[in-house]
């Protein structure tokens, strides 16, 4: 295994063996053929570590009602740039999402609301999101894609928030190894759970954060 593997692996053993009513709610990795045929749709390719993350886990799958348990979507917690987790999407939701973001920029473009206006690019492949408000992207054709986080209604200020998806992932299995989340209850949604940063150790996931994007 590689180390990206590694890392999701330990973050996955972590949260298994923290959460009590853990509910696997993610599903099984695609093949490399697979991810293959489902991308050969987008105009530029994607990194090495996004074809091993889907080949990991295939994003969040839909359990409906999921039997009363609480839901835990942790793969991208409440952190460093985020005050909300962004759920990671399957990989044809993925598709989707980029299609129907990039189609409602062309529509935007032909009448921009300002002459220095920047929206959607063309490359942005966006992997996981919060209501389809913050989005995490990567960049098409970057291989490794540096990780980058923005508000839909804000384009013009994408935030680049890590050098690559193994630096984040690194970043979370050490924050996972260290004792900084807390599993608490989703003040907005009954049934679910969340991950959140302790308050009182920011300053030390603001070193960790350092050690894997100096």
């Amino acid at each position: 295994m590689s180390e990206l593997t590694d890392e999701l692996d330990y973050i996955w053993g972590w949260l298994q063996s923290t959460s009590l009513e853990f509910v696997d709610c993610y599903n099984h990795g695609l093949t490399r053929q697979q991810v293959d045929e489902i991308v050969k749709v987008l105009p530029f390719k994607l990194s090495y570590e996004i074809y091993e993350l889907y080949q990991w886990r295939n994003g969040i799958a839909d359990l409906g009602f999921n039997n009363y348990y609480p839901l835990v979507e942790f793969l991208f917690p409440d952190q460093l740039f985020s005050n909300s987790p962004t759920s990671f999407c399957t990989l044809q939701d993925s598709i989707s999402n980029y299609y129907d973001l990039w189609q409602l920029e062309q529509s935007i473009m032909i009448n921009k609301p300002y002459d220095s206006y920047k929206g959607w690019d063309q490359k942005w492949f966006p992997i996981a999101s919060f209501e389809n408000k913050r989005i995490l992207y990567v960049v098409g054709d970057l291989d490794p894609s540096p990780i980058y986080i923005v508000d839909y209604i804000f384009l013009d200020n994408p935030l680049r928030v890590y050098k690559s998806l193994i630096s984040m992932i690194s970043v979370i299995a050490e924050c996972c190894e260290l004792g900084l989340y807390q599993i608490i209850q989703d003040e907005y949604g009954e049934e679910d759970m969340i991950i959140r940063i302790d308050e009182d150790k920011l300053e030390l996931e603001k070193e960790i954060y350092r050690k894997y994007n100096s």
